[in-house]
């Protein structure tokens, strides 16, 4: 009986070994888009506080969580994704608390915005690239005998 890889654990030391599966036509789109999703919301998160003059180590310390995860997710690998999502949520959830104290302030509005399309596009991308893994056998390294 095989698991699903979070209940018996993870090893990542066994992707190293095998080379990358090709993408298939749509978790293509999806890794493009995630990718220019992810830069729009870096940049809005930039912007957001420049423009008030914001001192660059808060900037810095601001945009951090997001760009940590780069090297893993430019890797393919997907228990990083997954871990964006959960720092996403944090980041949406006071973005909407911006959005609510200055209603008129557009920046804000577009970073809910980008956001909640960011969201949607790493869940939908591990959703597809999992099944895509699996389904060309290389799903050894979520999935333990």
């Amino acid at each position: 009986m095989s698991g699903t890889g979070y209940a018996r654990g993870y090893d990542s030391r066994s992707d190293r070994s095998k080379p990358m599966t090709k993408r298939g036509s749509t978790t293509r789109q999806l890794w493009t888009a995630l990718w220019l999703c992810w830069l729009a919301v870096v940049l809005q998160q930039i912007v957001l506080d420049a423009r008030f003059g914001a001192p660059i180590q808060l900037l810095v310390i601001q945009v951090l969580p997001l760009v940590v995860f780069v090297p893993w997710v430019a890797k393919d690998n997907l228990h990083s994704l997954i871990w964006l999502t959960f720092v996403l949520l944090g980041y949406f959830v006071w973005a909407v608390q911006t959005a609510f104290a200055r209603p008129d302030d557009g920046v804000a509005l577009i970073g809910v915005f980008l956001q909640v399309i960011l969201f949607l596009l790493a869940a939908l991308y591990i959703r597809f690239r999992g099944r895509e893994l699996k389904s060309q056998g290389q799903s050894e390294a979520m999935e333990k005998k």
